[in-house]
């Protein structure tokens, strides 16, 4: 009998004392030491913009931003709080509503924009944030803090805007027959040619007017600046029958000797590289390319009538794929034969897709000239080039039944090529002259500089799109 009361009393004298612990008004609360910042958002924010009229008058068009579409990252070993992208500008960071979480339900106190005053945050007053702001979170037991730098940027610049700056002028450049620039290591780098050879100039890529002249170890040809393109940080070119490399354009040595027996090796025009191939034009007007280096050529596969590759004025540009990191897209662009298709008004532009990845296909070259309305025009000394996510072109006066007039547009195209157009955010400089020539160069740098070299006036011009030259900031943090 007492071992079946025994359990039995205990297990009333627990309810009892339960029942005691739930009456009482007595609370254990815990006071964490811990805290920080865990999230911090905004809210609506008023945009300005000042507009012209037609009658030539200033007025101020307000708009609202959604702020909380502009992601904030923390960095909590910094202490450091911000917006990677910018907020457009004209956005009024003078009165801010922000909505801060904290960890631990921590205090957040915001310091005075211009003294060591301290006052409590709240997600209804408007802040200031024309400068960074301080903010603090103190931990519940009142031992500590952590605090913040809060950055809110905004633009100072339309993000559409080409700005240009004439980067000086050289008379060496004036009366060159061709001219074709590219970038190496710190330096712009201009292959010219006066009809009987090629010529190297170098001057520095943050836009200095001082261009000299180098003294190649070899005489290029006449046709070397044409076939000058960049792979695997050299430059590359074909001097005669040799492809010849140079990591500086003035120490060059011999690659390989193309075999002027082998149809496929009679290179004639080097065009430029992806990853994994070189490419280029062999004598008989044929796509060729290389996965060896240049050592050896193949024929590539076209889909349309191989008599529309362009064998002039023929430009090249390998296009990322973002949906696939080993995929590429090859563009190339220029003109047919002048004395021979005499009624062409339109460049021709082909395409290429090369993929990289185990077990995809081949695929062949297609001519991107749909007939439409919005076609790349027939240019004297047409050039292309890849500028971010689109591609740019320009040239002199029209050739045989186009009748563009010379320099009047940078013709864009977001399509690979198939659609050109004169988009407001691509312009030339203003009062562009080359001084009546055809003979110009087109390139870009690793600042995302848009190079323009005249050969008629010598005049050198540097630009980009204000959006091109922002930074971008880190966006990951550990905890």
């Amino acid at each position: 009998m007492k071992r079946i009361i025994k359990p039995f009393v205990i297990l009333f004298s627990t309810i009892i004392l339960m029942a005691s612990c739930l009456n009482s008004d007595n609370y254990n609360i815990t006071y964490y030491a811990d805290t920080a910042i865990t999230s911090f958002s905004l809210g609506t924010l008023n945009r300005y913009l000042t507009v012209v009229s037609s009658t030539g008058e200033d007025s101020t068009v307000t708009s609202t931003i959604t702020g909380s579409n502009y992601k904030f990252y923390i960095d909590q070993l910094k202490q450091e709080i911000y917006n990677p992208d910018s907020l457009p500008v004209g956005t009024d960071a003078a009165h801010v509503i922000c909505t801060v979480g904290s960890k631990n339900a921590g205090t957040i106190i915001i310091k005075n924009i211009d003294s060591d005053t301290l006052a409590y945050y709240s997600s209804t007053d408007s802040i200031d944030f024309t400068t960074p702001r301080e903010f603090r979170v103190y931990a519940l037991d009142g031992m500590a803090y952590r605090k913040y730098t809060v950055s809110v940027n905004v633009h100072q610049e339309y993000a559409d805007t080409f700005m240009w700056n004439e980067a000086g002028m050289c008379d060496m450049f004036k009366g060159l027959k061709g001219m074709k620039a590219v970038e190496c290591g710190d330096k712009m780098l201009v292959f010219g040619s006066d009809g009987a050879g090629t010529f190297v100039y170098s001057s520095g890529i943050e836009g200095s007017p001082a261009w000299t002249q180098l003294a190649e170890n070899v005489s290029l040809d006449a046709e070397a600046y044409k076939n000058i393109m960049v792979y695997d940080d050299k430059i590359w070119t074909l001097n005669g029958k040799d492809i010849i490399v140079s990591s500086n354009g003035e120490d060059w040595s011999v690659h390989s000797t193309l075999a002027a027996s082998v149809a496929d090796e009679d290179i004639c025009l080097l065009l430029g590289a992806g990853k994994r191939k070189l490419y280029a034009i062999n004598s008989n007007g044929v796509i060729v390319s290389s996965d060896d280096e240049g050592l050896s050529w193949h024929e590539e596969s076209v889909i349309d009538n191989a008599e529309n590759i362009p064998t002039q004025d023929v430009s090249f540009a390998c296009l990322t794929v973002h949906t696939n990191e080993n995929t590429e897209r090859m563009v190339i662009a220029g003109n047919r034969d002048v004395d021979v298709y005499t009624e062409d008004s339109v460049a021709m532009v082909w395409n290429k897709i090369e993929e990289y990845d185990d077990g995809t296909e081949t695929h062949s070259w297609y001519l991107s000239n749909e007939k439409n309305s919005y076609e790349l025009p027939r240019l004297t000394n047409l050039q292309m080039l890849k500028y971010g996510d689109v591609l740019l072109a320009m040239g002199g006066a029209g050739l045989g039944t186009s009748t563009a007039l010379p320099f009047t547009q940078l013709y864009t195209s977001g399509d690979c090529g198939l659609t050109w157009h004169n988009y407001t955010s691509y312009t030339l400089p203003e009062n562009f002259d080359n001084a009546g020539s055809n003979v110009f160069t087109f390139a870009i740098d690793s600042n995302n500089y848009l190079w323009i070299i005249c050969g008629g006036n010598g005049q050198v011009w540097r630009g980009r799109l204000t959006q091109m030259g922002w930074a971008e900031n880190q966006t990951s943090f550990m905890e």
